[in-house]
């Protein structure tokens, strides 16, 4: 490897000097420009220096760029003349991704406090209910950047416009979709103890009841005889037909007998997501049973960790919803914005009790982030 100085009244005469005795291919390695002579660094003449290199076979081996950003930010980069080679410009690139993801991260945990006081204690109001500290963050970051100069010192405006904020993020829920002529196959999944039996009798009374709908019930929880039985009851008592299914083979057959219901709501036994025999098992049933919608049953009261973990492995049964469960059984909600802005899915319904049909709701988005919020949403 060859290393030389070049030292010139200006870039063109320096580049020159190394283009003529190192090549086209050298390498600059570090430039700057500096006064010589004078008193105490004033009245000198300004000076330029360059550092190129070339390895022996006339390539240059160069792989790291070493000039300080400050001195190339000095020079005249219209006069160079020696090119980069792609490596270097390609670190170059990397530096300065590296740079604008740092600055974007800085930006998500550092709210720019617009709003003083306000904005910290909405942060901690909002950490306090189990909203993500980074998700957070860049809540507290976008009420900043909306609320009105006027206002800034008003909390119950802050809040009001923390609440439309997570909203959006939150987005519209959505019901469960009915399509005139045809029968649509729901089937309901989620992991031990959520509440998928009672969720879907709540549906079932909803639509029948309520909505006047054609309504088929169908059970794979074979597993526990009270699940079974608990749902005999409910469809006994609002006159409801019941299939119950022992193997995949027949899950068809008794779709098919539905044919002519509105709506077909499919119960199947809680699954631990960690099993994997378990979750096979899952898999070939509603591969058979081939439903028009998978909805993902979920608990209020899980952590926020564990809820995505959940969502991950259950989703290799494409979920297209969400219902959360037991909101009587905490009052922080936050997991349910961080499960609904982590996944992207939309959420459905949620409910709030054992009553049924009485303790199952469709909130709109505004309802969500009030309840989120700590605000009474009617439930």
């Amino acid at each position: 490897m060859k290393i030389k100085r070049f030292v010139g009244d200006s870039f063109p005469d320096v580049l020159r000097q190394a283009k003529e005795q190192m090549g086209n291919d050298a390498v600059i390695l570090h430039s700057r420009k500096y006064k010589e002579g004078g008193l105490f660094g004033l009245f000198g003449r300004q000076k330029f220096e360059i550092t190129v290199a070339m390895d022996e076979n006339g390539r240059s081996g160069i792989k790291h760029l070493a000039t300080p950003a400050s001195d190339y930010m000095e020079m005249d980069t219209s006069q160079l003349a020696v090119p980069y080679t792609n490596e270097i410009l390609q670190e170059i690139k990397q530096m300065k991704d590296m740079v604008e993801e740092l600055r974007e991260r800085i930006d998500d945990e550092n709210p720019r406090d617009i709003i003083g006081q306000n904005g910290r204690l909405l942060l901690k109001h909002l950490v306090s209910r189990h909203v993500d500290e980074k998700l957070a963050n860049r809540i507290v970051k976008t009420v900043e950047e909306r609320a009105e100069a006027g206002q800034v010192h008003d909390y119950a405006y802050i809040k009001k416009l923390c609440v439309q904020v997570m909203a959006e993020l939150i987005k519209a829920p959505r019901d469960i979709e009915l399509k005139k002529g045809k029968s649509r196959v729901v089937a309901l999944i989620g992991p031990t103890g959520v509440g998928k039996t009672t969720t879907i009798a709540k549906l079932a009374a909803k639509f029948s009841l309520i909505q006047k709908k054609k309504i088929g019930l169908i059970t794979l929880d074979t597993y526990r005889i009270a699940a079974v039985e608990q749902l005999k009851v409910y469809a006994d008592i609002m006159g409801l037909p019941l299939q119950v299914v022992y193997k995949p083979g027949d899950l068809k057959p008794a779709i098919e007998r539905f044919s002519n219901q509105d709506l077909v709501f499919i119960d199947t036994a809680g699954r631990s997501p960690r099993n994997d025999e378990q979750m096979a098992e899952l898999v070939t049933l509603l591969r058979e049973a081939e439903p028009d919608e998978v909805i993902l049953v979920l608990s209020a009261t899980t952590k926020s960790d564990d809820l995505l973990d959940t969502f991950k492995r259950f989703d290799i049964m494409k979920i297209d919803k969400i219902i959360f469960t037991k909101l009587d059984e905490t009052n922080c909600y936050g997991s349910i914005l961080n499960t609904v802005h982590s996944t992207n899915k939309r959420l459905s319904y949620v409910t709030n009790g054992q009553n049924v049909p009485d303790d199952i709701k469709l909130l709109d988005d505004i309802q969500l982030a009030q309840m989120i919020m700590g605000d009474d949403p009617g439930l």
